[in-house]
Formats: C-alpha cells, sequence, structure tokens
C-alpha cells in the first residue's frame, strides 16, 4: 500500500516540476502567493545544479520514483532484494536533503520564496518519510 502512495506522490511532484520548467521555458511569469514572486527563485543563478536545471532534476527524480513504485506494486517479490529496498530509500533520503538544501537556499541565499518548489519539498520528504515507515 505504501507504494501506491509513493506512485500517487510521484506523479503530482512530476506534473508541479513539469509546471515549474513549462512556465520558465516559455518565460511565462510564474506567480505565487507565498513569495509574490517566484521568478526570483526560478531564473536564480542557484535553479541548476550538476549543469541541469533543478526541474529537470525533480522530473527524473519523480520518473524514477514511480517507476520503482509499480515495480513494487507489480512485482512484490522484488521488495525481498534488500538491493531495491536500500537503494529506494538511499535514494529518496538523498533527494530529501537536497530539497532541503535548496530551502536553505531560497531561506538564506536567494531570501525569496517559491511556493511550487517548496510544495515539491514537502513531496519528496514525504515519500522518504513513507518509505522509512
Amino acid at each position: 500500500m505504501i507504494y501506491t502512495y509513493t506512485l500517487i506522490l510521484s506523479l503530482l511532484g512530476f506534473f508541479l516540476s513539469y509546471h515549474i520548467w513549462h512556465t520558465k521555458t516559455n518565460k511565462q511569469q510564474l506567480y505565487c502567493i507565498l513569495g509574490k514572486d517566484c521568478n526570483k527563485v526560478i531564473e536564480s543563478e542557484h535553479s541548476e545544479h550538476f549543469g541541469t536545471e533543478n526541474t529537470v532534476l525533480g522530473m527524473v527524480y519523480y520518473v524514477f520514483v514511480a517507476a520503482a513504485s509499480l515495480v513494487a506494486i507489480l512485482y512484490p517479490t522484488v521488495l525481498t532484494l534488500s538491493l531495491f529496498t536500500t537503494g529506494f530509500l538511499v535514494i529518496t533520503g538523498l533527494a530529501a536533503l537536497f530539497s532541503l538544501y535548496l530551502v536553505g537556499v531560497q531561506s538564506f541565499v536567494i531570501k525569496h520564496f517559491c511556493e511550487y518548489c517548496l510544495a515539491n519539498t514537502v513531496i519528496v520528504i514525504t515519500i522518504f518519510i513513507i518509505l522509512l515507515a
């Protein structure tokens, strides 16, 4: 059942990341209530890491989580493999740490918030917590 939740959250997170990426790519204004100007965050020099936009990294991450969740749902015997469960947990844990780092960048470096980015952080951390349980 937990993999159904991670699948749903990964789909939600993917579409949220896609929305940010699509808006930025088409040079449209991303409107936020919380931060009022999300564009300061998504257009900052911190919007890329490892030579790739954070939104693209997010979409790749969510595709991984969705695929791994589907494998766990369709082939439950894979859960007996410690490599699968440990790998899934490690990757989601690293993603959660990276998301917290990005919240720190928004808080202390950019000093602006993007509520879409914060929602992605909540999704990433929730996926990790679900897998820890």
